[in-house]
């Protein structure tokens, strides 16, 4: 599966890009805010992907794309706190690009399937098709 492939290659950027800066390392409750928004994108795939059903995996897909665009802004926050250089984060936001890419993706395929696989229910072949009668007006 890409989507998780790329969702997983995102978060250990996070891991590796904040460990490589002091700054952003000593700070516990950014770090931790930032590992748990990157670690979410892969975890949401992962848990829609055991649901089975073309729609709820869809559902899930929208959770993790919510946590890959929250990982975009707390790293963009790391950079506004000047933890990071926004050259040292490059890797980290074509990554995330190329994630949401591949999940947005499988999320509208799964959209049609979870669409197409819509039972729908069969009219019984003696009734007559939406025939409509005047009421009797005139007694």
């Amino acid at each position: 599966m890409n989507a998780y492939r790329a969702a997983r290659t995102l978060k250990l950027e996070v891991y590796r890009l904040v460990r490589a800066h002091p700054d952003a390392n000593s700070d516990y409750r950014f770090r931790s805010q930032l590992f748990e928004a990157a670690a979410s994108n892969e975890v949401n795939i992962a848990e829609g992907f055991r649901r089975f059903l073309p729609g709820e995996f869809a559902h899930f897909l929208g959770f993790a794309l919510g946590s890959r665009e929250e990982t975009v802004r707390r790293i963009q926050d790391g950079i506004d706190r000047g933890y990071f250089r926004p050259d040292a984060c490059a890797a980290a936001f074509e990554l995330a690009a190329e994630a949401g890419r591949l999940t947005t993706a499988l999320q509208a395929y799964l959209r049609k399937r979870a669409q197409a696989n819509r039972v729908r229910p069969r009219r019984h072949p003696t009734r007559p098709r939406n025939k409509r009668t005047e009421p009797d007006t005139q007694r």
